[in-house]
């Protein structure tokens, strides 16, 4: 796979900055619209693909403590 860089213009006049803030606003919400509920179970599997360690030990705490 050959990477591609595509270059934008960083400085952008007042009007020109709301247009593109407006376009993203509107991009954000047809993306999650269309695949949120994908998303958030993709951050589900990384949150608990990260969480899980194989190397840690199971305890378990049902032991009675008395005071």
């Amino acid at each position: 796979m050959t990477m591609n860089t595509t270059r934008i213009t960083t400085y952008w006049n007042t009007e020109d900055a709301h247009t593109v803030i407006e376009f993203l606003d509107i991009l954000r919400d047809q993306l999650w619209e269309t695949y949120g509920d994908e998303i958030v179970e993709m951050y589900r599997d990384v949150a608990q693909a990260e969480s899980y360690n194989e190397n840690q030990n199971e305890l378990r705490f049902d032991d009675n403590i008395d005071f």
